[in-house]
């Protein structure tokens, strides 16, 4: 009963240690979006925290982590920390690598880079990304982050002088977000003020900052609101419009005063370092976990063994049991076939057969009557089985007779 139970309870426990949790289903698109709002109201913190619970989930498939990172590279990316922007996405190409969606993630990632890297002005790495892009793979990405890869194809085009080409790109990508997400529309538009700058179009250029300025306080965005700001400043200085320049830039100090992406940079550092901390603890869980799955293994183990070693000594003292009744089977057809008294009981020895035996051949034949066999005899005379068929032997030339049943 008690090996019964403790087979029972090894049993359950593996169960439910390898038993997976209900994975959770995420709406990718709504998550990102979820995110967006989160970023464009400055709660970056609340947006790390969605993303953390779903990368620590154990039920997240790689492809939800991929995701997860990919979000997680935007939030630092908003407020310029672009080492955290890189590390995420290098994260996110680890989970990538382990979906079945390889193309897509890579393309992805590439595109986020190539973001990265020209905002910070990394020619080298820019160049070198823009040459692993397939046009053909193009459609995995996001149209308003086709958009602002659209948007950098222009500014190199800009940079060349090629002002139609430039402007050609521009158009293309305030095209897509006004279809697909017009809030980012002021990064098209900053975009079109340095081109207008370039051509010396005054009027163009106070035309895309109004148009820019007014999404950017449409939708709430802080940071576009500081962006189209400083591109005006650009504007006045190129112009020698100093004065303008001046108003502009204390407006823009005030507004990076309150924005703070330092400081908000900080706190999600330190929130990291929270969530790190909340790994470790379930790493250990999971340590104990494997070690308590081991215990159960070997319970279990030790419980099979002492199955199999009572159900070979059953099936031992089975077979010992079938042997001893075909033995007494044998016995009694070899009676009813011989002389008996007249209470129909075996015929004693003779005192003639007996004299030449001695009291060990006299017990060994009084057992061999009760139908013992001989390793049975041998247990209870304690000697071995070669010497109970010795005596065996000797016993059947002393009585002349030719085996066991006849000695019966």
């Amino acid at each position: 009963m008690f090996l019964r139970f403790l087979l029972l309870i090894c049993a359950t426990g593996i169960f439910n240690f390898l038993t997976p949790a209900v994975s959770q289903t995420i709406n990718y698109n709504k998550l990102h979006e979820e995110i967006s709002v989160l970023n464009g109201n400055n709660q970056h913190e609340k947006s790390l925290i969605k993303l953390e619970s779903i990368i620590s989930d154990p039920t997240s498939s790689a492809y939800d982590k991929y995701h997860a990172y990919l979000q997680k590279s935007l939030v630092y990316k908003q407020l310029y920390n672009y080492t955290g922007a890189l590390t995420n996405l290098q994260n996110a190409y680890q989970e990538g690598q382990k979906t079945e969606h390889k193309l897509e993630t890579e393309t992805c990632i590439l595109i986020e880079r190539i973001l990265i890297h020209y905002d910070l002005k990394n020619e080298k790495e820019l160049l070198e990304n823009l040459k692993q892009v397939d046009a053909s793979l193009l459609h995995y990405v996001k149209k308003e982050t086709l958009a602002f890869y659209t948007c950098v194809l222009g500014q190199l085009e800009l940079k060349k002088d090629n002002v139609v080409a430039a402007e050609k790109y521009f158009d293309e990508g305030i095209k897509l977000l006004e279809k697909e997400n017009p809030k980012h529309l002021p990064v098209l538009y900053k975009a079109k003020i340095q081109l207008y700058n370039k051509l010396k179009s005054k009027q163009k250029a106070q035309e895309a900052f109004n148009k820019g300025f007014n999404y950017a306080v449409k939708y709430g965005i802080d940071l576009y609101r500081i962006m189209m700001l400083e591109s005006m400043i650009f504007y006045y200085v190129e112009n020698d419009d100093y004065k303008n320049a001046y108003e502009v830039q204390k407006k823009v100090s005030e507004e990076r005063r309150q924005y703070d992406a330092a400081n908000r940079s900080g706190k999600l550092a330190q929130l990291e370092k929270e969530f790190l901390q909340d790994r470790n603890l379930v790493e250990s869980s999971n340590q104990k976990k494997v070690s308590l799955l081991y215990v159960y293994v070997i319970l279990l183990l030790f419980g099979l063994i002492i199955t199999l070693f009572k159900l070979n000594k059953a099936n031992k003292r089975g077979r010992l049991s079938t042997e001893r009744e075909l033995e007494l089977l044998h016995f009694r057809l070899q009676t009813d076939a011989s002389p008996t008294d007249t209470h129909g009981s075996m015929q004693p020895l003779r005192a003639a057969d007996t004299s030449k035996l001695t009291p060990r051949h006299l017990k060994i034949i009084e057992l061999v009557r009760e139908g013992k066999t001989n390793k049975e005899i041998a247990a209870e005379l304690f000697i071995s089985d070669n010497t109970v068929k010795y005596h065996l032997k000797t016993i059947y030339d002393l009585l002349e007779v030719n085996n066991r049943s006849a000695l019966m």
